[in-house]
C-alpha cells in the first residue's frame, strides 16, 4: 500500500526553519506515521523504519547525527494561535511546538553516540486537529512522489500547490510577495533574479516536467504549471517591485476519497485474514465476519470543526480490527454527514475509541 500523507491545511502555516530536503522527507515520513497511532502515547521509531524516509544512503552514525540537528529544527517550527482568558477578557498569541518530546536512544557504553537504538516522539496534543482532523480542509499526497523531488524549494512549494489540487490555482499570495518568500524559506538578501534563476524555474521545470517516478507509466506531477508576478501598480516600466504571486496549473480530478479507504480497508482485511489461522464466526444472515465491533458501527459523535467553529456530526462507517507491527489496533472509517467527506482513525482498544469518541 501507498504511504499517503494527509494533514490539515494549517500545517502550511507552522514555519519550517530551513530544513532540508532529506529533513523536510523525514518529517513526511514522521507524519505519515503518527497519523496510524493518534494517541496521547510516545510513538518509538527505529533506525531501520526512519531510512525509509530517505533517498540516501545513511549509516546508523549519520542518521543519528542528522536526527540530533533536525530535532533542534522541530522545536524552533513554531505555530501561533489564539487563545482566550474568559476570566480577564483577554486574547493571546500563543506559540507552540508541534513535539512535546523529542528523544534520541543509545547504550549507556556509546559515549560517542555511534549506534542509535531508536527515536521516540510525543506528538504537541494542540497540533493533533493538524493531522487527525482530515475532512474537507487537508493536503493530500504520496510520500514516495514527494521523495522523489530534488531540492527543498521544490518540496516546499510541491505541498503548497498540493493543497490547491483540486482548484488549480494559488491566489492567497498575490498581495504579499514577502510572506511567500517566508513559507518558501527564501533569504531576504535574494534579488527578483535570483529567486527566478535559482528557485522559482528549476522547481516549475521539475514539477511540470513528464517523469518516470515509480512504475514504467510516465506522470506530470502538476500540468501545465506556470506562475505570474504582481507587480507595484504604482511602479514604473517593467521593473516595478513585485508584491505578490500566483500559481496556475490543471486541477487533479476529485478522487473519491471515502471510495479509497473502502478499498484500502478491503486489502487489509485480506492480508490479515490470509496471515491468520483462526476461523472466523460468520453471521447466519448477512454472512459476514462478526466481531464485539458491531455494535459500534452507525454510532455517532461530535468533532469541533476548526474552520468554522461548533460542531460537526458524525458517524461511525466501519470498524475493523488491523495488526501493525504485531500489535492489534482498531482501524474506523468515519463519515462527516455535515460536509460527506470520509476520515480514517485508530484506536489501541475499545475502550480507547469510547472515551475518545464519548461513546455510551
Amino acid at each position: 500500500m501507498k504511504n499517503i500523507v494527509r494533514y490539515h491545511n494549517d500545517f502550511n502555516k507552522i514555519k519550517l526553519p530551513n530544513f532540508s530536503s532529506q529533513e523536510q522527507n523525514m518529517l513526511m515520513g514522521i507524519i505519515c506515521k503518527v497519523k496510524e497511532n493518534l494517541t496521547n502515547k510516545k510513538i518509538e521509531f527505529t533506525p531501520n523504519e526512519l531510512l525509509e524516509f530517505s533517498t540516501d544512503n545513511l549509516t546508523n552514525k549519520a542518521l543519528g547525527d542528522m536526527l540530533f540537528i533536525l530535532r533542534d529544527k522541530f522545536f524552533k517550527a513554531d505555530f501561533t494561535i489564539l487563545v482566550e482568558d474568559k476570566e480577564r477578557d483577554r486574547i493571546g498569541r500563543k506559540t507552540i511546538n508541534l513535539f512535546e518530546e523529542f528523544i534520541l536512544w543509545y547504550h549507556k557504553e556509546d559515549a560517542n553516540y555511534d549506534n542509535l537504538l531508536s527515536v521516540e516522539l510525543k506528538l504537541n496534543p494542540q497540533f493533533r486537529y493538524l493531522i487527525e482532523e482530515l475532512t474537507a480542509n487537508f493536503t493530500r499526497f504520496e510520500l514516495e512522489e514527494f521523495m522523489s523531488l530534488s531540492g527543498k524549494y521544490t518540496k516546499t512549494l510541491y505541498r503548497l500547490l498540493k493543497q490547491f489540487r483540486n482548484s488549480g490555482e494559488v491566489t492567497i499570495y498575490k498581495n504579499n510577495f514577502q510572506e511567500f518568500c517566508d513559507f518558501m524559506g527564501i533569504p531576504k538578501s535574494y534579488p527578483m533574479g535570483v529567486i527566478d534563476q535559482k528557485i522559482l524555474n528549476p522547481a516549475i521545470k521539475e514539477l511540470s516536467a513528464e517523469a518516470n517516478l515509480f512504475t514504467n507509466e510516465k506522470k506530470t506531477i502538476f500540468k501545465n504549471l506556470t506562475y505570474k508576478k504582481i507587480k507595484d501598480p504604482k511602479g514604473r516600466g517593467r521593473g516595478g517591485k513585485v508584491i505578490g504571486i500566483e500559481f496556475y496549473f490543471t486541477p487533479e480530478p476529485k478522487r473519491n476519497e471515502f471510495k479509497e479507504m473502502i478499498q484500502n480497508l478491503a486489502r487489509t482485511e485480506k492480508e490479515m485474514e490470509k496471515n491468520s489461522g483462526r476461523e472466523p464466526k460468520i453471521h447466519i444472515i448477512t454472512g459476514e465476519e462478526v466481531t464485539e465491533l458491531d455494535r459500534y458501527r452507525d454510532c455517532h459523535f461530535h468533532i469541533n470543526n476548526k474552520e468554522f467553529g461548533g460542531y460537526d456530526t458524525c458517524k461511525i462507517k466501519d470498524l475493523k480490527y488491523i495488526n501493525e507491527n504485531g500489535n492489534k489496533k482498531i482501524y474506523a472509517l468515519m463519515l462527516n454527514q455535515e460536509n460527506y467527506s470520509a476520515f480514517e482513525m485508530f484506536f489501541d482498544s475499545i475502550a480507547h475509541m469510547k472515551n475518545a469518541l464519548k461513546l455510551s
